[in-house]
């Protein structure tokens, strides 16, 4: 009977109450409407969009996220079929993933290869088919994080796998043709360890990224 009663309790800790259809969980727990958005692309499983638009991962669906992500796209982005794929493992950055990155100009790198670790605040799929992940740095890596990413990102360090969904932005549309790139993202509140170029957005008032990342791994 004890048993029973931890695993009751363990399941209860762990799955959430699916929304009616037509809603979606928040950020607080409760269900809300859904903001229709006529003329744009359904976002994936485990995911709603927001009032602007986005594609926001849903809370506390973290099966929705990672089967998005673990699954190699082999259909077809854009009219583009798909069939290329990359990754690479902690600590060593795929330098190739620059090949699609579009208009990579825009993005001063300060080290082409970095670790950092942290949790994942909050995902959300971007127009040119990148994930925008907001990761709170741990304290060790405090002096990444610039005065744009207090004012535009909550002082969290932006993270973008790249080539990840479908591109809607036309010109980022080339970069990612008959490419996906082959990541697990953990699911929003996980602590991650991640690996890849650290750069300076210029089209954002200079704040920091990991872009393009290599990968994430779950950390302790």
């Amino acid at each position: 009977m004890i048993f029973f009663v931890l695993i009751s309790s363990t399941l209860q800790n762990h799955v959430y109450a699916r929304c009616p259809n037509g809603t979606h969980k928040s950020t607080s727990g409760s269900c809300e409407q859904v903001v229709p958005h006529e003329g744009l692309p359904r976002c994936p499983n485990g995911f709603h969009r927001s009032p602007s638009g986005i594609c926001e991962a849903v809370n506390g669906n973290s099966e929705g996220n990672n089967n998005n992500n673990n699954t190699t796209n082999t259909g077809n982005t854009n009219g583009i079929s798909v069939g290329a794929s990359s990754s690479s493992s902690l600590g060593h950055c795929d330098q190739t993933l620059w090949n699609h990155v579009y208009n990579p100009g825009r993005l001063h790198v300060v080290d082409q290869c970095k670790t950092v670790s942290g949790t994942i605040e909050s995902m959300k799929i971007e127009q040119d088919g990148d994930f925008h992940i907001r990761l709170r740095v741990d304290p060790q890596f405090a002096t990444m994080i610039n005065s744009a990413n207090l004012n535009g990102q909550f002082g969290d360090l932006v993270l973008e796998p790249i080539c990840q969904n479908l591109v809607t932005q036309p010109d980022a549309i080339t970069a990612c043709a008959n490419f996906h790139q082959n990541i697990n993202i953990p699911p929003v509140r996980t602590h991650v360890a991640v690996t890849g170029s650290y750069v300076l957005d210029l089209d954002h008032g200079g704040w920091a990224e990991i872009h393009p990342v290599a990968s994430i791994l779950e950390a302790p």
